[in-house]
């Protein structure tokens, strides 16, 4: 078996993938041969039959699909969707075709590219089936963890991207090539013919995106050849870091699922104070502000005054209350998806 049919049998077997599985396909090599790879692995666990029809020894009920998204930003825009569709029909795969509206002029500083995530998380919310698999790779995740250092970016974005997520509507993102890299990838589509189309905006080094991948990695892989693997690494150690800070968190909040008390973080460091204020936020489906932000209303809640008098901190679309020792949020700011 090779890389990328073990790397999708792990991710489907350790996250027990039943019932309907989308396949976010853009049409590009990585999602192509992800679909590939889906369709084969339905037809090998049904011991020969057609995608989607199961046999006893396979998974009860996977059936698999694809969902297109439609930015509309490049004028090969239509031709991607009916290269996909034919792909699919010729895979036997059922294929929905979504159009998003993507607001140039409207981004909120995150740029076309943060534009086009958005209005393309918010298409998979809306998608019904339970389970999408989305086909990045070891190099994205490697271009990932550069970008967010370059930022300075906490654990958390350093984290990058992780192999399971589940989105506020319920949807769970799994992302099984994470284990493969790019040449993995290629190495399969040539060997199973897998055709693809090529997304013309991928060459415009004026995205950060491409820049990492074509100026900075191969200049970082010339001196370092396994950095592409090491920053891998670097992303899973320092999720696994998150989580214990997360649990750390639940510790100094007294955290119970619904009331965290503050009075014992009153007389902890401004670290540990920033730290649940933090987790406790995004608990909450809350964006974090920025650490200096984060160390400001520390200062404010984790304070006792004569009888814990009411505390309150907040800003930009936040506000946080502080009474007889318990912490409420007031106001929100929704989270980036």
């Amino acid at each position: 078996m090779g890389p990328i049919q073990q790397a999708l049998q792990d991710c489907l077997s350790k996250h027990d993938v039943r019932g309907r599985v989308a396949i976010a396909l853009s049409g590009g090599i990585d999602s192509m041969v992800l679909l590939d790879a889906c369709v084969r692995y339905a037809k090998h666990d049904a011991g020969g039959g057609s995608a989607g029809k199961n046999a006893p020894n396979s998974p009860p009920g996977l059936v698999f699909e694809a969902l297109h998204i439609h930015h509309g930003l490049s004028p090969n825009a239509d031709a991607w969707a009916n290269f996909c569709q034919q792909q699919c029909a010729a895979r036997a795969v059922p294929l929905k075709v979504v159009r998003v509206v993507v607001d140039r002029a409207a981004t909120g500083g995150q740029g076309v590219e943060g534009a086009a995530r958005v209005a393309r998380y918010t298409a998979f919310s809306q998608h019904s089936a339970p389970t999408m698999l989305l086909a990045q790779h070891a190099n994205d995740q490697a271009e990932t963890v550069l970008h967010q250092l370059l930022r300075g970016t906490g654990l958390a974005g350093l984290a990058a991207m992780g192999e399971a997520r589940t989105l506020p509507s319920g949807l769970r993102i799994l992302r099984p090539l994470l284990q493969a890299s790019r040449a993995d990838i290629e190495a399969y589509a040539a060997g199973q013919v897998v055709n693809s189309i090529s997304d013309e905006s991928n060459d415009d080094t004026s995205y950060t995106r491409n820049f990492i991948r074509h100026e900075l990695m191969p200049l970082v892989e010339a001196r370092f050849p396994h950095a592409s693997a090491s920053l891998a690494r670097a992303a899973k150690h320092a999720a696994e870091s998150h989580v214990m800070l997360d649990a750390l968190a639940k510790i100094d909040l007294a955290w119970d699922g619904e009331s965290a008390y503050a009075g014992t973080l009153d007389n902890l460091s401004v670290a540990r104070q920033t730290n649940a204020l933090y987790h406790w936020l995004r608990w909450q489906q809350t964006r974090p502000p920025s650490q200096a932000q984060l160390e400001e209303w520390a200062a404010q809640l984790f304070r006792m005054g004569p009888a814990d008098k009411p505390h309150q901190a907040g800003g930009h679309g936040v506000l946080i209350q502080r009474r007889d020792g318990v912490l409420t949020l007031v106001l929100r700011l929704a989270p980036r998806d």
